[in-house]
């Protein structure tokens, strides 16, 4: 960065972790209290004894530090996280249901408070410290411009800090942790010199001071960068159970399989890439963590009910109605994407015919992947696993008879990947929007609900209509026009 002033000379540790290394030392609970806190000094002050002052220490009280949080944020806010929840206040000075918080220091309120009670008071450098960088921060921001050239290289550009925290979606979200992910990219932004020397490290240092530090420089650059945290659904741990010879041998037997079988040549140099990378990975190589964040979903990217990653590539076919289709891409980089409906279920099934004693009957094998366990290190596991099973008539849904001729429930959901695809009665309101605007009413032969969307089999020309089932006016609004054969029309939405 240009502009800065002369070299600073950085006197003590500037690791950030000797803040936490401390407080292990030191046998520190989770909020940072030590039993046997270290004194660098301490000055006795004899003052004389005062009835006020005895009666007022008689009163104080910690409270909830929500009211003041409230009044110092300026406007309604959710509380998410607090390393500390009370404050020590006398019934007149807030947090006891005064109409207006006080927004002054607590710094100097504690001070007020030891001073007016006759309380000892306890100082620790990490709070006098912070007190500094927040007047330097108040400085900056009055002068940004002139300070651009110790921060950026970019001055009249605030440039986003990104901070990517998936844990923070857990039930038990650790913010203090989160923050502290930030170090790291401020490193890169504005120097290491610079960032190591707004923090110092002391003994005192907590790993909840440290998050607070953060917070305070981060201040201090907030008229040059703009933050982001960002959350997203994601795996945070992959094992690769086995040794690195088994997952060697997996990608050298795919390699031997794939000249048997020509018409798969596509999917098998798609697949190689991905085979080779787990196992090298399997073998002590360096982790591209693109790669596997990328497993389900690309970049880890959230949102919607669809799959995107490299476990498409295992997948050389795609589920449909009329049964497995070829898949006609295999690029996975770039995030192209499927509905999770759209693959095969990985079970193989195979028909037998099993002759007892008292008769024949239809069985069948079923073997893949047919379970998903938890083990005792909290890892899920799909388990591959057999079952045999008995073939039993079908009896016929009791709705079945809703639905066009060869069409039964268990084919329409076969057919639409829904479990829950039913027949609906006529007794609805079919509408189809016009160019006037004023929808018009048609008459139907057949409705079925498939997930969220009506098909309606329109009576003048035998076309199955898509449209919104609104149960509370048992109304349809269609709004696309699919075709007459009903099993096109399920694959087309």
């Amino acid at each position: 960065m240009t502009g800065k002033p002369s070299p600073i000379r950085y006197v003590g540790p500037p690791d950030l972790a000797a803040g936490a290394a401390h407080a292990e030392a030191a046998g520190r609970d989770d909020c940072g209290r030590s039993p046997d806190r270290q004194a660098a000094a301490v000055i006795d002050l004899p003052v004389p004894d005062d009835a006020h002052a005895e009666e007022l220490s008689a009163t104080l009280r910690s409270v909830d530090n929500e009211p003041f949080l409230q009044a110092v944020s300026g406007r309604p806010v959710r509380l998410h996280h607090r390393s500390v929840d009370t404050l020590v206040a006398a019934p007149d000075a807030g947090g006891f249901g005064s109409a207006a918080e006080p927004t002054w220091s607590l710094l100097l309120r504690a001070v007020h408070l030891s001073f007016a009670a006759h309380l000892p008071l306890s100082l620790s450098p990490d709070v006098l410290w912070f007190a500094v960088v927040h007047e330097v921060a108040a400085h900056v921001r009055l002068n940004a411009d002139h300070y651009a050239g110790v921060f950026t290289d970019t001055p009249g550009h605030r440039p986003p800090i990104l901070v990517r925290d998936d844990s923070l979606l857990d039930p038990d979200p650790d913010w203090s942790r989160s923050i502290r992910l930030v170090l790291d990219p401020l490193r890169e932004r504005i120097g290491p010199e610079v960032t190591d020397l707004f923090l110092p490290g002391f003994s005192t240092t907590t790993p909840d001071d440290v998050s607070s530090a953060l917070v305070a420089l981060m201040s201090v650059v907030s008229p040059y960068y703009r933050f982001e945290w960002l959350s997203l659904c994601g795996i945070p741990r992959i094992r690769l159970d086995g040794t690195a010879e088994d997952w060697a041998l997996l990608s050298t037997r795919v390699r031997e399989l794939a000249p048997w079988f020509d018409g798969l040549g596509a999917w098998f140099d798609a697949l190689r890439p991905v085979l080779d990378e787990i196992a090298a990975t399997a073998a002590g190589g360096p982790v591209d963590e693109d790669f596997w964040r990328s497993l389900y979903k690309w970049e880890s990217r959230s949102g919607g009910d669809f799959v995107s990653g490299w476990i498409t590539v295992l997948f050389a076919h795609t589920q449909t109605p009329a049964g497995p289709r070829p898949k006609e891409s295999f690029r996975w980089r770039g995030g192209e994407r499927y509905l999770e409906n759209a693959f095969p279920s990985h079970v193989a099934t195979v028909p037998f015919r099993w002759t007892r004693p008292d008769g024949p009957r239809e069985m069948q094998f079923l073997a893949g992947v047919l379970g998903i366990e938890r083990d005792d290190d909290g890892y899920l596991r799909p388990r591959l696993a057999h079952a045999v099973t008995e073939l039993l008539p079908s009896s016929p849904h009791p709705s079945d008879h809703l639905l066009p001729d060869g069409w039964t429930h268990s084919r329409l959901r076969e057919a639409s990947g829904c479990a829950t695809a039913r027949a609906l009665t006529l007794d609805l309101t079919v509408l189809v929007p016009t160019q006037d605007g004023w929808p018009a009413e048609v008459e139907a032969t057949h409705a079925v609900q498939v997930a969220m969307y009506c098909y309606v089999r329109a009576a003048a020309d035998g076309v199955w209509y898509v449209g919104d089932l609104l149960e509370e006016s048992d109304e349809v609004v269609l709004w696309d026009r699919l075709g007459t054969d009903l099993a096109e029309a399920l694959l087309r939405i």
